[in-house]
């Protein structure tokens, strides 16, 4: 005797507390997978839904099955929900089913023949849907896109066309404000270098000593002292000659050489009196 072979769905339906309940959970997980690829925020939305629900058994075996797009499962739960959700727990199903496939925000094309075909399976009218998807949804359910009619490809394409202007405008403003980052940067750096080289100039010609004027250097030379000389070289340069070149050591030489002595003397002590004003 061949032995029966139960496919995952039916098994959680043989463990289920409230078949109908899994049945309702397992249709409620394909809306999500019509959406989308079922992540953590739709597993989420899915548990708070499933919390008020009788089924006795793990989300995930569903989750799985509605993943795989199973439509041997869809079937057979589509058939159960048939039997046992009527009249207003099908409208709450309903509403339900509705929440999950706007929940990103736009409703998908497929989520379209999704939820039309579970209100065709629990026997609620077009007229009666629209009014339950618009008090649901905030907004008409609309008609889904036909990719059959030129007007669905001329639609897409210039959505194609705004979406690459709207990227070729961000592009070009990311580039101005960089270009903008780039002149800023630079003119800040130029105005630092510039600043530190004035700033060099200034010390350096703070710490040069100017070069001397011709009195200057002629000042220097009747001392014997090179330009750039210090105030106490220019003082022992000074006192030196001035001993050597005294009127007084040349008395006893006669009177010529103490008036060349003196004329000597005197041009040393004006060229000290001038270099220790100016230094």
């Amino acid at each position: 005797m061949p032995i029966a072979r139960f496919s995952p769905f039916e098994l959680l339906l043989l463990k289920s507390r409230h078949q109908a309940d899994t049945a309702a959970l397992l249709l409620l997980a394909w809306v999500l997978a019509s959406h989308g690829r079922l992540g953590e925020a739709e597993r989420a939305k899915l548990g708070e839904l499933a919390a008020h629900y009788r089924h006795g058994h793990d989300l995930q075996p569903l989750i799985e099955i509605a993943s795989q797009q199973n439509l041997d499962a869809i079937q057979l739960a589509a058939e159960v929900m048939q039997k046992h959700c009527l009249g207003e727990q099908a409208h709450a199903f309903l509403r339900q089913a509705i929440g999950l496939a706007v929940s990103g925000g736009k409703l998908a094309q497929a989520n379209h023949h999704v939820l039309r075909f579970l209100a065709d399976l629990l026997g609620v009218s077009p007229a009666e849907f629209s009014l339950l998807f618009e008090a649901a949804a905030g907004k008409a359910f609309g008609n889904p896109d036909d990719p059959s009619r030129s007007a669905y490809w001329q639609a897409k394409e210039h959505r194609r066309q705004q979406e690459q202007a709207h990227d070729q405008q961000r592009h070009e403003e990311e580039q101005r404000k960089r270009e903008q980052q780039r002149h800023q940067q630079y003119g800040s750096g130029r105005q630092e270098r510039a600043g530190e080289s004035h700033q060099r100039r200034r010390q350096r010609e703070a710490h040069q000593t100017p070069p001397p004027n011709d009195h200057t250097r002629r000042a220097l030379a009747v001392l014997g002292l090179p330009p750039g000389s210090t105030r106490s070289e220019i003082r022992t340069a000074y006192r030196r000659l001035a001993q050597l070149h005294h009127p007084d050591r040349f008395f006893a030489q006669g009177e010529a050489r103490v008036a060349s002595a003196s004329l000597r003397f005197q041009k040393i002590r004006n060229a000290y009196d001038y270099l220790m004003r100016v230094s």
